[in-house]
């Protein structure tokens, strides 16, 4: 439910979740690498849209990114 090294989760229709890491979702498929390497969160998170960015115009399966700040554990 909560894995204490994953650095990106998936947002699955119907409240799943997924756990992931984006160094071997990076190295595993271009796109993600494409992903991974975007201009990062904004300096502030707690402003504005929260650091989300529109990925529909990626195709199919991508919808948005969402950055946030999560404890380390």
């Amino acid at each position: 439910q909560a894995p204490l090294c994953a650095d990106v989760v998936f947002q699955l229709q119907g409240g799943h979740r997924v756990f992931a890491h984006r160094v071997y979702l990076a190295t595993a498929c271009s796109r993600f690498y494409d992903l991974f390497t975007l201009e990062g969160p904004p300096e502030a998170l707690g402003e504005g849209d929260g650091g989300s960015r529109d990925l529909s115009s990626w195709g199919r399966g991508f919808l948005s990114l969402r950055w946030e700040l999560v404890a380390d554990p």
